[in-house]
């Protein structure tokens, strides 16, 4: 393979990726969130010609105004009676017969433009609106079950304090051994106390015969 054909496929993945980065910064910037066409001779479409078009959007927003006909055109911002036109620091594509014009619009308000080359055909107006404000929730404190409300929560009219829950105690059941009975005895004692006088009297006849012997 000759050698000047290596050295063009070696290079040539470096050139492929500095066109690429070349498209991606040309590429770069705001996305537009609103289209307006430039066509011939007429913002928006056809029945705006000789009118003035409104496009409402939201601060931040950028419109792009696209050019789709075939003369000469401008997007040129003016004042509200669409006089001067650009007013001082106002925006302006210059002339143009084809591409994209973009513009971010930050401030609310409206903005007036037109076409200088067509100035009583194509008229334009951007309306924008403030940004609404995203509500935030904050969670109020929570009162503790059983918790005890301060001398001045107390004292505050309307405020009643529940009484805490009173608790009986039961006294616990104690087990109880001997005693009397249902119908007043004592069941266990009169057998003991015969037991003990028939062993005595055995006890003593049995001495009486031993002497005698």
């Amino acid at each position: 393979m000759p050698r000047k054909l290596l050295v063009v496929l070696a290079f040539l993945p470096l050139v492929l990726a500095a066109v690429a980065f070349w498209n991606s910064g040309s590429d770069a910037g705001a996305q537009p969130n609103t289209t307006v066409n430039v066509g011939d001779f007429y913002f928006c479409d056809a029945s705006f010609s000789g009118g003035v078009c409104d496009s409402n959007i939201t601060a931040g927003d950028t419109v792009m105004w696209q050019w789709v006909g075939s003369a000469s055109h401008t997007v040129t911002q003016c004042d509200s009676t669409f006089t001067t036109c650009p007013p001082v620091g106002g925006f302006d594509s210059g002339t143009m017969t084809s591409g994209t014009f973009s513009q971010t619009f930050n401030t609310p308000g409206s903005f007036e433009y037109r076409c200088n080359v067509h100035t009583t055909l194509m008229r334009g107006r951007i309306n924008v609106a403030a940004q609404q404000a995203t509500p935030t929730t904050t969670a109020g404190p929570t009162a503790s079950a059983g918790a005890t409300p301060s001398p001045a929560q107390a004292s505050a009219p309307g405020h009643t304090t529940s009484p805490a829950p009173i608790v009986s105690a039961v006294p616990a059941a104690v087990p109880q051994t001997g005693g009397p009975t249902a119908d007043g005895g004592t069941p266990w004692v009169l057998p003991l106390a015969a037991s003990s006088v028939a062993v005595i009297m055995g006890g003593g006849t049995l001495a009486v015969r031993m002497r005698r012997r």
